[in-house]
């Protein structure tokens, strides 16, 4: 099934938009009570050290313009921002939430002020617009890295300051079309990814919010209940054996498990043993006895248990994915826990996906740049105990704008399928490839040396090389250059080593392309 029809089914059976935000301003408003605690930290966070980050700019305004009459005005418009800030700092101060709009106007007023008066430093510094295309970039990534999306509104900020900005960089800046092609990509990549993720996050925690809120009326219908089932025992048999819940009730402390309901039997024991006569505990039914221990200490000491999500496995080894909420109680003057599950399966199996879709390249089924970095993380977490060393590739199709020049996008966007199926073809199960840029490629070799990576690099340029690629009935013939690097044993993080891959790939570019060179 499809991204598209997994959000339309979504839609069909939540109140949420495309961009993850409530339809409905009541509903949005309950979020915000209900999760004021983060949402308020991040809005003072974000009005604070954005504040602070502002006004130490002034400098550079000093620096810059000297004495010029419009650095006074400049300095009045960052005055107006440390303000915008303070009141954002207010908001989120705040015991409770305040009213949903003035919550959202205040953060987009906040972040509306702050490219503003970026967009009016650039004519007023004028000079190249590399140097400003990186403050952009830099806070079209903040905005969406850091500011909560409190309306739709907000989501639109970042294309609208793009669109702005390469305005000033064509007509103001007098930037060449090279250039501002380049910083044109950049922001616009910028802007595409930080929507997917911004509205990813935006639906999941409103999901587990409604799913809690849901989970909490659930458990708190069903405690109520088994407060009346406690007044007598028929009371309670009839509760196990109507409720569409399931239930367990075990005995104290030894977790014999004392009866349970038809629809724990369906859902943990679909051959029946218990019913059969057979003597289980509480213990038989967790696939990872650390669950176990944690939620029975927790148990014990404060006589009741949940929500908590748990890892069960069935009389038959199936492992299901359940919400645990559990109390202790008397049952027939003895010490038991009666338990209730909800199945999250199909959930945890949607998070899942929503996950793996952040981390996908759409065109290629590749990591992408995200998912590239989560990958080297991993990896070089599990080999530093080791001492094995981790290689990086760095490729990138020579000349490869031609291609979509002469042929169109389509035709290029097949032929860096190909490309990405053919490199795979030359790697083992245990790398890692990803798409990480336009027609570029980066690749993670675990427990490879410098010589085996180069031999590698090779092997995949000359695979490359000797393929003619056929794309819409048009043959296409592309090379790579490939940098190569290893991960120094000092080094925490990947980018050292991307960045020396990089760099020898460039050094290949200019000594004439369809070649490998490292970078050490």
């Amino acid at each position: 099934m499809s991204p598209d029809s997994l959000i339309a089914q979504e839609q069909a059976r939540t109140p949420l938009g495309r961009n993850g935000l409530f339809l409905h301003a009541e509903d949005e408003q309950a979020f915000l009570r209900g999760e004021w605690e983060y949402i308020g930290a991040r809005l003072r966070i974000l009005g604070l050290w954005g504040s602070v980050a502002f006004m130490l700019a002034a400098y550079t305004d000093f620096t810059v313009l000297g004495s010029k009459p419009v650095l006074f005005g400049i300095l009045g418009l960052r005055l107006i921002v440390l303000a915008l800030g303070i009141r954002l700092i207010l908001l989120g101060r705040r015991a409770e939430a305040a009213e949903h709009g003035r919550m959202a106007r205040a953060l987009l007023a906040f972040e509306i002020s702050v490219l503003g008066v970026f967009l009016v430093l650039v004519p007023a510094y004028g000079g190249a617009v590399d140097y400003h295309a990186i403050t952009a970039l830099l806070l079209t990534i903040a905005l969406y890295a850091y500011a909560p999306a409190l309306s739709a509104g907000s989501l639109l900020v970042g294309p609208i300051f793009t669109v702005i900005f390469l305005w000033e960089a064509v007509f103001v800046l007098r930037a060449a079309p090279q250039v501002t092609s380049i910083v044109g990509i950049l922001l616009v990549f910028a802007n595409f990814a930080g929507w997917q993720v911004a509205t990813q996050l935006n639906r999941i925690q409103r999901m587990n919010w409604m799913d809690r809120n849901r989970l909490r009326r659930e458990v708190a219908e069903r405690l109520a209940a088994e407060k009346r089932a406690l007044a007598g025992e028929d009371n309670l048999r009839r509760l196990f054996d109507t409720t569409p819940v399931p239930m367990v009730l075990s005995q104290q402390p030894s977790g014999q498990v004392l009866r349970y309901n038809q629809a724990a039997e369906n859902l943990l024991d679909p051959a029946g043993k218990v019913r059969a006569g057979a003597v289980l505990f509480s213990a038989d039914f967790f696939a990872d006895p650390a669950e176990f221990a944690q939620q029975r200490e927790q148990l014990l000491r404060e006589g009741r248990v949940g929500p908590l999500d748990v890892h069960l496995k069935t009389t038959d080894g199936r492992v299901v994915d359940v919400m645990l909420s559990s109390a202790v109680m008397q049952f027939h003057g003895e010490p038991a826990t009666i338990a209730s599950l909800v199945e999250i399966t199909a959930r945890k199996r949607y998070e899942h996906e929503l996950r793996r879709l952040t981390q996908t390249d759409p065109l290629t089924g590749l990591l992408n740049r995200r998912g590239f970095f989560a990958q080297a993380s991993k990896l070089i977490e599990a080999l530093q105990t080791s001492g094995a060393p981790i290689a990086v590739l760095l490729m990138d199709a020579d000349h490869f704008k031609r291609v979509n020049d002469a042929h169109g996008h389509a035709v290029g966007d097949e032929a860096l399928r190909q490309i990405g199926a053919v490199i795979q073809t030359q790697l083992r199960d245990a790398d890692a490839l990803a798409r990480v840029g336009g027609e570029e490629f980066a690749c993670l070799l675990p427990g490879t040396s410098q010589q085996q990576a180069m031999e590698v690099a090779e092997r995949i340029r000359t695979a490359v090389g000797m393929q003619s690629m056929h794309c819409a009935d048009v043959r296409v013939e592309v090379s790579l250059s490939i940098g190569v690097s290893v991960v120094a044993d000092h080094e925490q993080r990947i980018d050292e080593a991307l960045n020396r891959a990089d760099r020898a790939m460039y050094v290949a570019k200019r000594a004439g392309r369809n070649r490998v060179d490292i970078m050490v």
